[in-house]
């Protein structure tokens, strides 16, 4: 298409709008020139005024309505910033206060670990649990301490709950602990009301059988089971846990109970090994 014919174009599609400029411009500066003098202005003057007006009002509004988007906008901006902050400020926060609660707690139970270990008159050795067995054969866990701080085989550990086990196998570093819940496990125990003897194996699933208890004796559910210190690895008066059902039998020699430890394994983090005692030979 010839240049002239696409100007031609163009003029006819924006003429209306080319006029309207035109004559809003020539109208706002004759009365801008005579405006001064409103008391003589002319009828021109008063039909321009009249024309116009609506026009001005128009573009007004429309600059209004931009300037208040713009604003609009900006604020929406500026508080999607201040959220975005604040959501920052709020996980940090949440984070702090998550670290606070478990030094909290941690220094709680650091406290019961000292006052227990002032309570039992051997030595012992504080030690961290650092893993636990895989497989399902064993109850056992692994503590970080052993022949290079003192360790040996055999020794017991304990917790401020009661009794946990003892060491099975050792190397440098770390020590591997039986706990009281393994069938390969036995304690010489008593009923701390009734005095009554016999002993407690595991049975595999985080609960203990009283044995070799006679049906003559006294063993009620919620009976404490405490050590008796026989066999020189445990001392005397340890707690094991509490009978929490009872099976005597009307025929045999025993009567059989079951034990609930008061050492709840899943939440074991620390214990103690209690290293000047006489551990006896492990088979």
């Amino acid at each position: 298409m010839p240049m002239a014919e696409k100007e031609l174009s163009i003029f006819r599609k924006y003429r209306v709008s080319f006029f309207a400029v035109i004559f809003l411009t020539t109208a706002l500066l004759t009365i801008s020139s005579r405006i001064n003098n409103v008391e003589k202005l002319a009828f021109v003057d008063w039909l321009f005024l009249e024309i116009t007006a609506p026009f001005q009002k128009a573009i007004t509004f429309s600059t209004d309505a931009i300037g208040d988007l713009i604003d609009s906008y900006v604020f929406l901006v500026n508080i999607k910033r201040e959220n975005t902050a604040l959501r920052k400020m709020i996980a940090q926060l949440r984070e702090e206060n998550s670290l606070l609660r478990e030094k909290a707690i941690t220094s709680e139970r650091l406290r019961e670990l000292l006052r227990f270990s002032k309570k039992i008159p051997r030595p012992m050795l504080p030690a961290q649990i650092i893993g636990t067995d895989p497989s399902s054969w064993f109850r056992t866990i692994i503590i970080d301490k052993g022949t290079k701080h003192g360790v040996q085989r055999g020794m017991a550990v304990v917790s401020p709950e009661g009794v946990v086990g003892y060491v099975l196998q050792i190397s440098p570093h770390c020590a591997k602990v039986l706990l009281i819940t393994d069938f390969n496990s036995s304690v010489d125990v008593l009923i701390q009301r009734s005095r009554a003897k016999g002993v407690a194996e595991g049975n595999g699933e985080n609960r203990c059988r009283l044995k070799y208890a006679t049906r003559k004796e006294d063993i009620q559910p919620g009976d404490r089971v405490v050590t008796s210190g026989m066999g020189g690895r445990y001392p005397k008066g340890l707690v094991i846990g509490k009978i929490s059902k009872v099976d005597k039998k009307s025929y045999g020699l025993f009567q059989k109970a079951e034990i609930v430890p008061s050492v709840n394994f899943a939440k074991l983090e620390e214990v103690f090994v209690i290293t000047e005692s006489h551990p006896s030979e492990i088979p």
